[in-house]
């Protein structure tokens, strides 16, 4: 299973109704290629896990890469034969960073996120840390399991688990 991390930003700044679609043709695809993933979004600043066996998550980061709605993208980390889907409920959802719940909920206090994702490089740790802090709250607030059993991982999220404020 390999796994990758990286950073992207848009051409240009989307509404969340559009990023919300965006997540959902991503969701779609996905699916049918077996890889699943997660992604925080501040600012138009895009975090993003995608897993799935080499060759699909490959594949699959090659057509974000050539998305030309997508521009600036970095890995920030990537590892190859994990034993098993750390981010496996969803083929691909979302969050914004900008729900105030979540930072309070997790760290138990405000936060803004302006800077967070900026262009400044990203320690490995912090980037796989913050999103997996992200998936566990979204997992917890749609109440679904973080890791699913079953033969086919990765749902395809609802409206309503793609948290904002």
């Amino acid at each position: 299973m390999l796994q990758i991390v990286f950073r992207s930003q848009l051409t240009k700044l989307l509404s969340y109704t559009d990023i919300q679609r965006l997540c959902l043709t991503s969701a779609r695809n996905n699916r049918k290629a077996g890889v699943t993933g997660f992604m925080v979004e501040c600012g138009g600043v895009f975090l993003t896990v995608i897993e799935g066996e080499s060759r699909e998550a490959e594949e699959t980061f090659n057509r974000i890469h050539h998305d030309p709605r997508h521009d600036h993208m970095e890995i920030v980390y990537s590892e190859n034969g994990l034993e098993r889907r750390r981010f496996g409920a969803w083929s691909m959802n979302v969050m914004f960073l900008d729900d105030d719940a979540f930072w309070q909920t997790v760290f138990g206090s405000g936060f803004s996120c302006d800077e967070l994702l900026s262009s400044r490089a990203l320690e490995p740790a912090f980037a796989l840390g913050l999103v997996a802090m992200a998936y566990q709250y979204a997992c917890a607030q749609a109440e679904i399991a973080p890791h699913p059993t079953g033969a086919r991982p990765g749902r395809i999220p609802r409206i309503g688990h793609m948290f904002r404020r």
